[in-house]
Order: structure tokens, then sequence, then C-alpha cells
């Protein structure tokens, strides 16, 4: 799975996965074989976090 290199882009594209397929981070990444804490330090970095009772990515 290709996801964007712009964290807001990759934080959105999540998100749309996310509701797409109901299912919370840990989920999709353990589906996608993505590194979950890579990818929360990452966006975390540009100010973006996960929030696990919407079950998405928030700026």
């Amino acid at each position: 799975m290709k996801l964007s290199d712009d964290p807001y882009m990759k934080s959105q594209q999540v998100n749309m996965m996310l509701k797409a397929n109901d299912m919370d981070l840990e989920t999709f990444c353990l589906s996608a074989g993505i590194n979950m804490i890579s990818l929360q330090c990452e966006l975390g970095r540009a100010g973006i976090s996960y929030d696990p009772v919407t079950r998405q990515f928030r700026t």
C-alpha cells in the first residue's frame, strides 16, 4: 500500500480507509503491513494525532 509522503494527505488517506473498512488503527495497520507506532510518530511530528474514540486522525 502506497500512502502519500505528505503527512496531512497521509492522515486523510488513512482516515478514509479506516471509515470505509470500519476498523480501528491497530487493525488497519496490521492488515496493511504498516508499523502503527512509526505512523503515529510521523504524523505526530506534523501535529496530527489519532483519536481512538472517533477512530480518526485529527490536527
